[in-house]
């Protein structure tokens, strides 16, 4: 049996001469010609001979190495290689020193990234709004410890009250938290994903049947006034002109439209894709967009090079940064309506009317035209079906009914006729 504990602390210190003192176990006291020593542990694994280094002698003392040898000593009876082991752990150590990084660290990172795609300084203010609400929290913490729980608590006292600006900070939460886990190397189990936040967050009371435009006393104009409606606004050369036309066309709501990205839509598919976290109901909505809708998207400022920022806004203001509603309701007057007559949102209820009295759409598609649902739960369940293929005509029904250039050129074709 080979023997161990071979050397004393006396005779390490005495050898002067260059060479190897075994002290047994593979443990070595290396002497170099220059007379300084260190601690080398030599072992056999699969054949192969290596040389692990423990540490220079004195510093590392006579017990301190037999103890280093003995732990190295059962990883090699494990069949674990002590130097690769050694080096998994310094990895190991490496990367979680690089996923130390604080809340406000990353913040400030992605906010830098990002600033080349926000155009504006009150985008970037905007942002960094949102982060620094969420700061309260989350400031004091690591990127890596943030659980799903302190995301909730960040948006939740403004869930109920304010849930259109607490939807718009939990989209940038989860972008940031997305950005993050790529950079950092963090886990993949994003604390700020959307869908799972939705599940843990109190469902926002609605009125019943949603928001029943034709009793909720939103003032609209009767059908038959739309086409004149457009072309007044067609009039208008400004963007809250073009968003309230886009409004017009698709049947959007107020926040839905002014929060329209250019990721959501595909002017090849001629289809605009709300995901369910920015719809009233809570719903993704596929709303098909007409040749009016295309022609107007496409004549955009932004989307003149036919390559849009996916993630800026369609519609901006003046000086870039989100357009506000406020903006539209102004454009109403300026074109000659009093709030008595008509609303951003009661066009809805005229596109709604619209298409169950002209073109005789049943009541359920017409309702999905408008992203209602009033069939009852069970329906649901098993008739999945938004109606999409039946909405395609009826958009174009509805936008070529509005344009009164379409009008006049069938009035022309007639009396060719």
């Amino acid at each position: 049996m080979r023997t161990i504990n071979n050397l004393t602390d006396a005779a390490c210190r005495a050898r002067t001469k260059s060479g190897n003192m075994s002290d047994g176990g593979g443990l070595l006291l290396q002497v170099t010609k220059t007379g300084g020593k260190s601690w080398t542990y030599r072992y056999q694994l699969n054949n192969v001979r290596r040389d692990k280094g423990i540490g220079p002698y004195p510093l590392i003392t006579l017990a301190a190495a037999r103890e280093r040898r003995d732990e190295l000593a059962r990883l090699v009876k494990s069949g674990i290689d002590p130097i690769e082991h050694h080096r998994d752990a310094r990895i190991q150590a490496a990367q979680a020193t690089a996923r130390r990084v604080t809340y406000k660290e990353a913040c400030a990172a992605f906010t830098e990234a990002r600033s080349a795609t926000l155009k504006t300084e009150k985008q970037v203010k905007s942002w960094t709004r949102t982060f620094a609400l969420a700061g309260a929290k989350l400031d004091g913490l690591y990127m890596h410890e943030v659980s799903r729980q302190d995301i909730i608590a960040c948006l939740e006292r403004d869930w109920i009250t304010k849930n259109p600006t607490a939807i718009e900070n939990m989209i940038r939460l989860h972008a940031l938290f997305k950005w993050a886990i790529v950079r950092y190397q963090l886990a993949d189990t994003n604390p700020a994903e959307i869908d799972k936040l939705q599940q843990l967050l109190p469902k926002v009371t609605k009125q019943s049947d949603d928001d029943d435009d034709e009793n909720s006393g939103r003032a609209s104009l009767p059908w038959a006034d739309m086409p004149a409606c457009m072309t007044k606004v067609r009039a208008v050369g400004t963007m809250p002109a073009r968003a309230m036309e886009y409004i017009i066309l698709t049947g959007a709501r107020l926040e839905e439209a002014l929060q329209l990205t250019w990721r959501e839509l595909d002017l090849k598919a001629k289809k605009w894709t709300v995901h369910k976290s920015r719809m009233k109901t809570g719903v993704k909505q596929e709303v098909p967009l007409s040749a009016q809708a295309i022609d107007l998207l496409e004549a955009l400022p932004r989307c003149q090079n036919g390559n849009p920022d996916p993630d800026a806004f369609v519609f901006t203001a003046p000086r870039g940064g989100k357009l506000y509603g406020d903006r539209l309701l102004d454009l109403l007057r300026e074109i000659g309506y009093t709030p008595e007559q008509v609303t951003t949102h009661g066009m809805r209820s005229s596109l709604r009317t619209y298409v169950r009295e002209v073109c005789k759409a049943p009541h359920d598609v017409a309702e999905a035209v408008i992203a209602h649902d009033t069939r009852k739960r069970i329906t649901k369940t098993y008739e999945r079906t938004r109606f999409y293929d039946e909405r395609v005509g009826l958009m174009t029904r509805w936008a070529n009914f509005t344009d009164e250039r379409v009008q006049r050129v069938v009035k022309l074709a007639k009396d060719a006729a």
